[in-house]
């Protein structure tokens, strides 16, 4: 009996193309630990991608998930180890160099930290955000969350006992309106007259991969050219003093001479 060896290539994320106006961003989101929550022994966190517009998902489904319930640990850390991996592409001409890297709308990253009380109730006891890292490389990020702040004595003990904790209706309200298009300024998201008080931390990790079109790479390579034969600004500068130097020099000479003469 003859047997048949099977030999699987390697999954590789990379290996299909993308179009070649566009910059495609694979980032694996690993929700680590959460640390500080007061009084809450088993956590899970609910977490939303918040991505502009003109962004394209590849896995929309990835958009929103939950962890598991975690049990606090000895130092008093809840540990997730979640993993989920977002991969977004955008056009190139959205990209450019030309917009201003603080204007460019990026995902948003909303969490939102439930405690589970011995009664089973669960209460929303934290709510953050961050912007996902679309640079390669790995980042490790603490991102702090914040809860209405409760000052009434009866919603205190409906928030202990039935586990009936304010909450608000939209996450994305945690985070910043990606509404800054067309150069504009971006809007402020007030909260005043809500109150909120300072909650626990959660640890997130991001591993960000990035991939190129043909046409990309190509604009990418023409601008570092330029850029290389570009004279830099320290040098333009310092060959405008030695010009003026040397022009002051000539009309000092030009006035001596005039007075020897």
């Amino acid at each position: 009996m003859s047997s048949t060896k099977v030999i699987r290539e390697p999954n590789n994320i990379f290996a299909e193309n993308i179009k070649p106006d566009r910059i495609r961003h694979v980032v694996n989101v690993t929700i680590e630990t959460a640390k500080e929550f007061h009084n809450c022994n088993h956590l899970y966190v609910r977490y939303v991608v918040d991505a502009p517009a003109d962004w394209i998902l590849a896995e929309p489904k990835n958009l929103h998930g939950v962890t598991h319930q975690s049990r606090a640990g000895n130092d008093s850390s809840n540990h997730f180890g979640h993993h989920f991996t977002l991969d977004v592409s955008k056009s190139w001409q959205h990209s450019s160099s030309s917009e201003t890297p603080d204007l460019i709308p990026t995902p948003l990253l909303l969490l939102e930290v439930y405690d589970v009380n011995m009664w089973n109730r669960q209460k929303s006891v934290g709510y953050g955000f961050t912007h996902v890292p679309l640079t390669p490389g790995s980042y490790s990020i603490a991102i702090p969350t914040w809860r209405p702040y409760i000052t009434e004595t009866s919603l205190q003990l409906r928030e202990y006992f039935l586990g009936l904790a304010p909450q608000i209706e939209n996450i994305k309200y945690a985070g910043i309106p990606n509404d800054n298009h067309n150069n504009e300024s971006p809007s402020v998201l007030g909260r005043f007259p809500f109150g909120t008080e300072t909650s626990g931390s959660v640890q997130v990790r991001f591993d960000t991969m990035i991939q190129r079109g043909r046409n990309v790479l190509e604009q990418e390579q023409i601008r570092a050219s330029i850029n290389l034969h570009r004279p830099s600004a320290t040098s333009t500068a310092v060959e405008q003093v030695i010009q003026t130097y040397h022009r002051a020099k000539q009309r000092l000479k030009a006035a001596h001479d005039a007075l020897l003469g």
